[in-house]
């Protein structure tokens, strides 16, 4: 096995078309079938087999893809640092999010991190915190900034930044906005648009679970810009993070009765990451946000 042979089976895998590997990768089809069959012949097992138009990975088959996007994304993080010592610079930094920092201090650190390095394209994922978590342990990204409440990986480091509590959540026109204190037994009344999945669902669960309550929940989603807009000029209820509220016009957010555990904004990044001067500045800049 070589790296060719890693990079020709991951895009066939994700490509289910040789021509197409072929056409990717400058060379010919005939070239793609060789080195394909040299995988299979090599550790003696069928790697992946044909389901109608398409082909499917064996057990073998699915660690090695696992396995080369590992290999080939380690390979790729070591070529960007041996471009940052040589010319103190990166194309890329590849950051992932989860949604709550993203509405409230990622874009200061956005354009100020843009401001001092303009040759520095900032590449965000956004998704929900685990999956986030999942693309740090792969190397898909750099770094992290996620919304966590006892993140306990191997191999990942945490930094909490500040707490983020989950808040009640609703537009200024609605009937609970005027008062300070908010029983339960007021909540229930109305009904609720809250997120999906996620680090928040989590704890949305938490807080039904410990207080003994099912919310009237109307609509899910995995996306906080719908769920902000549903509930604006409504009586929709919603729970969300407090950093994610704190700049949004007419909507406001209230203490919950008997909360959930403590949440976080934090930074993760795998301990055996080197922090480059780059991704060191990013950093530095989100502390000061």
């Amino acid at each position: 096995m070589n790296i060719k042979q890693l990079i020709i089976f991951k895009y066939f895998v994700e490509e289910q078309n040789e021509n197409v590997v072929a056409a990717k990768l400058n060379i010919t089809q005939p070239t793609v079938t060789f080195h394909l069959k040299n995988l299979n012949s090599t550790y003696g097992v069928d790697l992946y087999y044909k389901k109608g138009k398409h082909f499917k990975l064996t057990q073998p088959g699915e660690l090695l893809y696992r396995n080369a996007n590992k290999v080939l994304n380690l390979i790729q993080e070591t070529n960007e640092l041996m471009t940052d010592f040589e010319q103190s610079t990166r194309g890329i930094l590849k950051i992932g999010a989860s949604h709550a920092p993203v509405y409230s201090l990622l874009p200061n650190a956005f354009r100020k991190y843009m401001n001092d390095y303009p040759n520095v394209e900032l590449s965000l994922t956004v998704e929900t915190a685990p999956v986030i978590t999942e693309k740090v342990k792969n190397r898909d990204v750099e770094i992290g900034i996620i919304s966590e409440k006892g993140l306990n990986e191997p191999d990942i480091n945490v930094k909490r930044l500040f707490e983020n509590p989950i808040m009640l959540a609703m537009d200024k026109s609605h009937p609970l906005a005027k008062q300070n204190d908010i029983s339960i037994t007021e909540i229930l009344e109305y009904p609720f648009i809250i997120h999906s999945s996620g680090s928040t669902r989590e704890s949305i669960n938490e807080w039904q679970r410990d207080n003994f309550i099912d919310l009237q929940i109307q609509m899910q989603s995995n996306n906080l810009s719908s769920i902000l807009e549903t509930i604006r000029d409504s009586k929709f209820l919603s729970l969300i993070s407090q950093s994610a509220i704190q700049y949004q016009d007419n909507i406001i957010a209230k203490s919950l009765p008997n909360p959930p555990a403590s949440r976080y904004i934090s930074l993760i990044y795998r301990s055996d990451r080197y922090m480059t001067p780059l991704i060191q500045h990013f950093v530095s800049l989100v502390y000061k946000v």
